[in-house]
């Protein structure tokens, strides 16, 4: 009589990576919010400002955690998806994730160069402190800050196509793709 054979533990990301997705969700969240939000707040008013300043920092907080994040998935690599997927599977997942964290990186170091090229610097929330600018050219600053908003509208269609993945895979796919980052 044979034994069946026994069930492997279920492989996930380390509980750091984990954490470090669901915190970047939420922020994403957040930071996509407040700066939809604005445009119904009125121009100069004191909670219009505040929420960019939300909307800046929390972009800030974003990069903060993304940078050790992706040292630490070159390091760990991620768990394997059993069932193994296909060749195009495993590109197309690869360039979302690529895509993903260039994302990440890129948006909040945009926001940053804005600010720092618009003359008006980077103060510090609860302190009198500030970054100076490097220059006051209002012109850069505005192109800038066009090619940040257009990247952030074309990344609404690149994140929702990583959620309707990751959707697809917990309630259709007959994988662990899910179940590595819970």
């Amino acid at each position: 009589m044979t034994t069946p054979p026994t069930p492997q533990p279920l492989q996930r990301y380390s509980r750091s990576q984990r954490r470090a997705h669901w915190w970047t969700f939420g922020l994403m969240v957040l930071t996509y919010a407040s700066i939809e939000s604005h445009g119904f707040l009125e121009r100069g008013s004191f909670a219009r400002l505040t929420v960019v300043q939300l909307h800046y920092w929390l972009g800030i907080a974003v990069l903060l955690i993304t940078l050790p994040r992706i040292a630490r998935r070159l390091r760990e690599g991620a768990p394997p998806i059993e069932p193994a997927p296909g060749a195009a599977a495993r590109l197309a997942s690869g360039a979302m994730h690529l895509a993903l964290f260039i994302f990440l990186v890129v948006q909040p170091l945009l926001g940053i160069a804005t600010r720092l090229v618009s003359g008006r610097g980077i103060g510090v929330p609860f302190t009198d402190w500030a970054i100076p600018s490097i220059t006051a050219d209002r012109a850069l600053s505005k192109a800038i800050e066009g090619v940040h908003g257009q990247i952030g509208t074309v990344f609404y269609a690149v994140i929702g196509l990583h959620i309707a993945a990751a959707l697809w895979h917990w309630l259709r796919g007959r994988d662990n793709v899910m179940q590595r980052m819970l």
